[in-house]
Order: C-alpha cells, then sequence, then structure tokens
C-alpha cells in the first residue's frame, strides 16, 4: 500500500488551521490589525487547499475517479447543506425552511466548486493550453454584471486556475523550494505581503481574494480592471510559493491531523455560526480576547482533526455510500485501487 506523502498532510493541517483561524477573526476584519491578517490569510489559504485538491487529482481512472466524486463530494455537499439549513433554521427561528441547493451555504461553496473542477477536469485536459484558458475566463467573468453566488460560478472560475496549477505540478519540483536561500526569502517576502497588506487596507477590499464578485461590485467600471485580478493572482501565486516552501516534509506533532481536515472543514462551521448567533463574538472585542479567540480557533482545528472525532462522526462525514453503486462499479473501483497500492 502507497505510504502517505507527509509533507502534503503538514500542509493541509496548516491550511485547515488557517481556514478555521480565518472564519474565527472574522467579525473584527474590518480593524486594521485583525482586518490584515484576515486579508493576509485569504490571500493564499483557499488557493493552496485547491491547489492540493488538483494535485491529487492526477489518476484519473474511470470508475474510481467518479465514485469518489460522488460518495466524497455530491452526496456529502447535498448532506451538509440541508444540515446547515436547518441549523440555521432551528438556531434563528426563521420563518421559512428554505433550502437553497444551488446558493452554497457559506463554506460549502468548496464543496460545490469542488464537484465543478472535478467535472470539469477531463475536458479542460483535451484543450492545448487549459492554464491560461481558465485565467482568461475568470479575467473575462469579472466583467460580467449579472455574476453573483449562484451555483458559485465566479468562485469556480476564479479559482480554478490554481486546481490546473495543482493537477500539473509534479513532486519534484518542491526540491527548487526547500533550499535554506529560498526559505530565507520566502519568510521575508511572507512577511512584507503582510506590510503591504496592511498599508493597503483601508483601501482594498477583501472580496478581491474571495473571487466572489465582478469588478463594479469592488468600485471598478474601468475598461483595464482586469489587470488587477490578474495582479490579485500574482500575489496569491508568489505568497502560496512561500508558503509551500516553508511547510516541513518530515513527521511533526501535527502530522497525523492533516489526514482529517474534512470533518474540521465541516464541522467547525456548525461552532462559529452558533457562537454569532449567541452573540459570544462580542466578548472577545478586546487585544487580549481576539489573541484568546485565535488559540480557540487552534484548540478546535486539534479537537476536530483528532482521530476519536473522527470515530465518533465518520458515520455522517464519511458514510459507506456503496450501496448507490452498480454492483459491476463497486467490484471495478475496487480492483483500480487494488493495482494503485501494488
Amino acid at each position: 500500500m502507497k505510504e502517505r506523502d507527509l509533507y502534503f498532510d503538514n500542509l493541509k493541517f496548516i491550511l485547515i488551521l488557517l481556514v478555521v483561524t480565518g472564519h474565527f477573526i472574522e467579525p473584527f476584519n474590518t480593524e486594521r490589525t485583525v482586518g490584515t491578517l484576515y486579508q493576509w490569510i485569504y490571500s493564499f489559504h483557499m488557493p493552496l487547499f485547491i491547489f492540493t485538491a488538483g494535485y491529487f487529482s492526477k489518476n484519473i481512472r474511470y470508475p474510481k475517479y467518479y465514485v469518489q466524486l460522488v460518495s466524497s463530494l455530491v452526496v456529502p455537499y447535498f448532506l451538509f447543506e440541508t444540515l446547515y439549513t436547518l441549523f440555521d433554521y432551528y438556531t434563528q427561528g426563521l420563518d421559512k425552511l428554505d433550502f437553497t441547493y444551488f446558493y452554497p451555504y457559506w463554506i460549502l461553496w468548496f464543496m460545490f466548486s469542488m464537484m465543478l473542477w472535478k467535472m470539469l477536469l477531463p475536458y479542460l485536459l483535451i484543450l492545448k493550453h487549459p492554464l491560461w484558458i481558465t485565467i482568461s475566463m475568470s479575467v473575462m467573468l469579472g466583467y460580467s454584471l449579472d455574476v453573483d453566488y449562484y451555483a458559485s460560478i465566479s468562485r469556480t472560475l476564479y479559482f480554478l486556475p490554481f486546481f490546473m496549477l495543482g493537477f500539473f505540478f509534479k513532486r519534484e519540483w518542491l526540491d527548487l523550494l526547500k533550499t535554506r536561500r529560498v526559505q530565507l526569502m520566502s519568510f521575508l517576502v511572507l512577511a512584507a505581503g503582510a506590510v503591504l497588506l496592511y498599508g493597503l487596507m483601508p483601501i482594498l477590499p477583501t472580496g478581491w481574494f474571495y473571487g466572489a464578485m465582478p469588478y463594479l461590485a469592488l468600485d471598478l467600471e474601468m475598461w483595464y480592471a482586469g489587470i488587477y485580478r490578474v495582479l490579485t493572482y500574482g500575489f496569491t501565486v508568489l505568497m502560496g510559493l512561500c508558503v509551500l516552501s516553508l511547510i516541513p516534509s518530515s513527521r511533526q506533532p501535527f502530522t497525523d491531523l492533516g489526514v482529517n481536515t474534512m470533518y474540521v472543514f465541516l464541522l467547525h462551521g456548525f461552532l462559529v455560526k452558533g457562537m454569532l448567533y449567541a452573540g459570544y463574538f462580542e466578548t472577545f472585542n478586546s487585544t487580549g480576547g481576539k489573541i484568546l479567540l485565535i488559540g480557540i480557533a487552534v484548540a478546535v482545528t486539534c479537537i476536530l482533526s483528532s482521530s476519536w472525532i473522527k470515530r465518533g462522526f465518520g458515520w455522517l462525514v464519511e458514510p459507506n455510500y456503496g450501496f448507490l453503486f452498480k454492483e459491476r462499479i463497486r467490484r471495478r473501483s475496487k480492483e483500480v485501487r487494488k493495482k494503485e497500492e501494488f
């Protein structure tokens, strides 16, 4: 059986930690210091998560690829979209129960877009220059005035180039980023990026990193507004490469926690939204309170990544959906998996 790549387990844990931290400090993202940290996190954490997803989508073999698409994305998406809708309905006392499966709930846009990326991938690969085509599509989409959150289309196309970058990325290229000189430069560039964001914070909408809004919604009406998206891409790629350089390749105390990032992703939202609806974030207004909030985010990430959470919630996050597939499809999927392991 193939051994896990410790580097990517480390990377996934760091990224999910940043996801949770970003959501915990989001209520204070209009403040200068916290807002800078928030923008700094958002400038690279989701692009790198999507890059990683693309990297692990290289082996498009029927039927395993499509079985995993349905069992690990399609069904869980509809399940958790339903659960979060019910959660909002009961915790907020809403008058109407409204299931909006084509308007993904908050964090679930990632799963919806992931479904689309994986479905589009086989078709993109028949094109000559799929990476440049996806970048061009994203830049042009920003001019569309009717782009909104429907079906996560804007985010899907905005982040699609990062998925393609991950797909084409070769593991040996990491060696070029792991030299002492590059790592030192990476640390300095990440710090310089934070300083730049601090200076731009009063005039730089965080929406540039969300990829969910047209240029007009970001107060840009000029014909060359697309250049700003290209610059945002450049900044994100630079920051992402620096982070990749600094991630350790050896086993760390948190390495094993990087295996269970889906549990953290799907479950932490209930806690964050519950605290928000209950007004608990108001108690963290002080500087010390915000530092404590970051500490809580770290604790929540570690707890939700633990093996006992996996045992307790595996039936919900990773249930066995084998009964959905025809017997011959299940059998062929297992055969493909065995061939890959030996």
